[in-house]
């Protein structure tokens, strides 16, 4: 990968951050709407197109156009991000009392997040990815294991 398009996902990584700041400022002070507008906007930064062209497919096939030709590095990233913002929209739709639409936001995070696990944090120096360390990576377990428990807690709401 050229160093202009390493720093351009770096920079595209913080710029999502502080959406995902945003996202949460709107939500907590009652204003979903605009929240899942902004989620909206962060999506479409992040998947580079309309949300018409990725919000209908199924999570494996967004992975796929998250992934396409990144670095595992990178690819973990932007999955991660797009699992924040799944989790923000589950957490708005809670607020609004859906819980049926907010399990399914949680359900779709669960499985970028299990996605993401597949690959690893970095590469190794002759450039093959380090299975090991993304089955042990404790950020995206800690993730998992908060996405199964909401799911489970709104399976007992519903």
């Amino acid at each position: 990968m050229c160093a202009f398009q390493r720093d351009y996902i770096l920079r595209l990584i913080e710029q999502l951050r502080e959406f995902l700041a945003e996202i949460t400022r709107l939500r907590e002070t009652g204003r979903p709407e605009q929240a899942l507008t902004a989620i909206i906007r962060a999506q479409e930064r992040l998947f580079i197109r309309p949300a018409g062209e990725f919000l209908p497919l199924p999570p494996d096939e967004q992975f796929r156009l998250l992934t396409r030709a990144e670095t595992p590095a990178d690819a973990r990233a932007k999955c991660l991000a797009q699992a924040d913002l799944l989790v923000e929209t589950a957490r708005i739709y809670l607020a609004r009392e859906q819980p049926a639409i907010a399990s399914g936001a949680w359900r779709f995070a669960l499985r970028m997040l299990e996605l993401a696990a597949t690959l690893a944090p970095g590469e190794t120096a002759d450039g093959e990815t380090d299975g090991e360390a993304a089955a042990a990576d404790p950020e995206i377990t800690s993730r998992l294991t908060v996405a199964r428990a909401e799911i489970q807690r709104l399976q007992t709401r519903m």
